[in-house]
């Protein structure tokens, strides 16, 4: 087996085309974007960062392979030594189907039983597969109810097929031409154990380690907001001061008509007026990032908590316009309710964040909320059929929490499938009841909306307003109208 040492993996990783990304905390990374290479190079860092923090079970060390013809792995896992798993990395620019991931799958263990090595305990053995992009929903009901989907694959007699598709596709496998070894490919695909990384889980864990981040991709902290120098400037350009009634505005344009050009700064995401270029110049390299850090820092803990105050309003409308309204009054079933809030909250949630990077990214990054109405819709529903459906063929894998949370969420699975045989039941009720449902999304999202401004702008001041009777005023006259009731 060629193993890559680190001091290569090093130069590699620093050598490839690091894709633009915003560090805004919420969005997927560009991993369709990286080289072949580099996606396995960061797959191959991150899971050796968290072996050393203990986040594997039954894997104490990995190895990255050279890259070219690997025999249908790119890393190996070891627990103690020996061989407890792979992981598979595809860079693909769309979802991975059902049949591309099988494929790879019977290409390994194909590989396995030319080389036993390779597999040397089945039982306790996890095939990792690692997505740029993420799974089909085909693809998706694969992994997380392999035992069972495998063995309809098996009986269905398209691992025989796949097994033989893939023996005429690669010169290595010629040995098992009108020989292929069918029944030891279907015993290994029983024994193993697979599982899948999307683009979702592996941005969530890339974010944990900074280094990692800035080693593989460019990162900029964009936040696509106006100056107030500019909106100023172009009010008094185009209509002149005597239009310009707005008493905040015109507060505005007193701090800082009389700030002299050299001691205005324009960075984009933020204006300071009243501090001098070489101030600024005198600023080192982590000094100038703290102060932008800080700016930051004070829009993201606005967004974090204008977010939780949407998630609860939504929670709250969710209660008085469709449990009290629709439910409680029998015009839907307690299932159909769950489509409300991931709904409302994709929808709105894109409000808030879609500013915080250029226009031309924000589709890309925030797919699913930037889809048409009922595809939204359609795609929440198949998540909440596939939770469903496991429940009632009795796999409560994905349930997790103490023996009492697991209880408890069963209990309510039991409530909100009242009355179901089957998932076609299911599916037969949504398909009525939304239509009574989406008017009632119609009304909640029109609420929240009309309480949120997409362009949002914080000015900083100084604490001169205390010596301003006027500003004093104002500012009590505020605080009396925020203050909680």
């Amino acid at each position: 087996m060629r193993k890559i040492s680190d001091e290569q993996i090093n130069i590699e990783a620093k050598s490839g085309y690091k894709p633009l990304t915003i560090d805004s905390g919420i969005g997927l990374l560009p991993f369709s974007e990286l080289g072949d290479r580099e996606f396995e190079l960061l797959c191959y860092l991150l899971v050796k960062n968290e072996i050393g923090e203990g986040k594997h079970e039954n894997v104490t060390s990995i190895s990255l392979m050279q890259g070219v013809s690997e025999r249908g792995r790119d890393c190996s896992l070891y627990n103690d030594g020996v061989v407890s798993g792979l992981i598979q990395c595809k860079k693909l620019q769309g979802r991975i189907s059902r049949p591309q991931a099988l494929r790879e799958i019977i290409k390994f263990l194909l590989f396995s039983i030319i080389d036993n090595n390779l597999l040397p305990k089945p039982d306790a053995f996890e095939y990792k597969l690692y997505l740029s992009n993420d799974l089909a929903e085909t693809t998706n009901i694969l992994i997380h109810s392999y035992p069972t989907e495998i063995e309809k694959e098996i009986q269905s007699k398209t691992i025989e097929k796949y097994t033989k598709d893939v023996v005429s596709e690669y010169e290595s496998f010629k040995k098992f031409e009108n020989n292929e070894p069918i029944n030891k490919v279907i015993d290994l695909l029983r024994k193993i154990k697979v599982t899948a990384s999307n683009a979702t889980d592996l941005t969530l864990r890339v974010h944990k380690y900074e280094s990692l981040l800035s080693l593989f991709f460019n990162v900029k902290t964009v936040i696509d907001l106006e100056s107030a120098d500019r909106v100023v400037r172009n009010a008094l350009d185009d209509y002149g001061l005597k239009y310009l009634t707005d008493e905040d505005l015109k507060k505005l344009q007193n701090r800082i008509a009389h700030t002299k050009e050299e001691n205005r700064i324009n960075l984009g995401f933020v204006d300071f007026f009243g501090y001098n270029k070489e101030f600024f110049k005198s600023l080192n390299g982590e000094s100038f990032k703290e102060i932008m850090e800080a700016v930051a820092s004070v829009t993201t803990l606005l967004d974090q908590y204008l977010l939780d105050f949407i998630s609860s309003k939504i929670n709250e409308l969710i209660i008085e316009k469709i449990t009290m309204e629709l439910l409680n009054q029998g015009k839907i079933h307690p299932f159909s309710v769950g489509v409300a809030a991931p709904y409302l909250i994709q929808r709105l949630s894109l409000k808030v964040l879609s500013k915080k990077i250029p226009k031309a990214l924000a589709t890309q990054f925030y797919k699913e909320a930037s889809q048409p109405k009922m595809e939204l819709i359609n795609s929440i529903a198949i998540q909440l059929f596939d939770a469903s459906e496991r429940v009632m063929n009795g796999d409560l894998s994905h349930l997790v929490g103490t023996p009492e949370d697991i209880e408890f969420k069963k209990r309510i699975y039991a409530h909100i499938h009242v009355n179901f045989k089957n998932i076609e039941d299911a599916k037969v009720t949504f398909a009525k009841d939304i239509k009574t449902i989406i008017p009632t999304l119609d009304v909640i999202e029109t609420m929240i909306n009309d309480l949120l401004q997409e362009e949002r702008t914080v000015v900083i001041k100084d604490a001169s307003f205390l010596d301003n009777e006027g500003e004093m005023k104002q500012l009590a006259k505020t605080l009396n109208m925020i203050e909680p009731k």
